[in-house]
């Protein structure tokens, strides 16, 4: 029987995995003599200056190409605890796949993605943050007191 957590739960994995799948891109040359040096120095020079200070899923996505995509998630990623970037991948993996424009196309998502939030992306797909989870309490059935007649 399937319940209703694994209605969710089954379009969300599918939606990472074809992320992932997606997103992978070909290997780019690699670098020899004085372009390596040169790149290995501006790396070593160049570190990320970041002075935002809150809530990352009220950062904004560029949609402008797949490198600004990539680097405003990572952006939203320092600034957001684990498991409510889990949520925003999830809730675009399930947007690249069940999206009708963008029909799997990670190009065309992001152009509709950009300048959202990332509870704005969360809306869109019509998730809710689920609940806290509760402890279940003990059970006893009504025949377990004892009646003393």
């Amino acid at each position: 029987m399937i319940n209703k957590t694994s209605i969710y739960v089954m379009p969300a994995i599918t939606a990472v995995l074809l992320v992932g799948c997606a997103s992978s891109q070909p290997a780019s040359p690699e670098p020899t003599g004085s372009t390596e040096a040169a790149a290995t120095e501006v790396l070593a020079t160049t570190e990320i200056v970041d002075d935002y200070d809150g809530d990352g899923m009220e950062l904004t996505l560029d949609g402008s190409s797949i490198e600004a995509f990539d680097a405003s998630m990572a952006r939203i990623q320092r600034h957001t605890d684990e498991d409510t970037y889990k949520s925003l991948n999830g809730a675009i993996g399930y947007l690249l796949v069940y999206d009708l424009e963008a029909r799997g196309k990670k190009e065309v998502l992001i152009t509709k993605l950009d300048g959202k939030s990332g509870y704005e992306i969360i809306a869109m797909v019509g998730w809710k943050k689920p609940p806290p989870s509760k402890s279940k309490p003990a059970k006893a059935s009504a025949n377990s007191q004892t009646i003393d007649a």
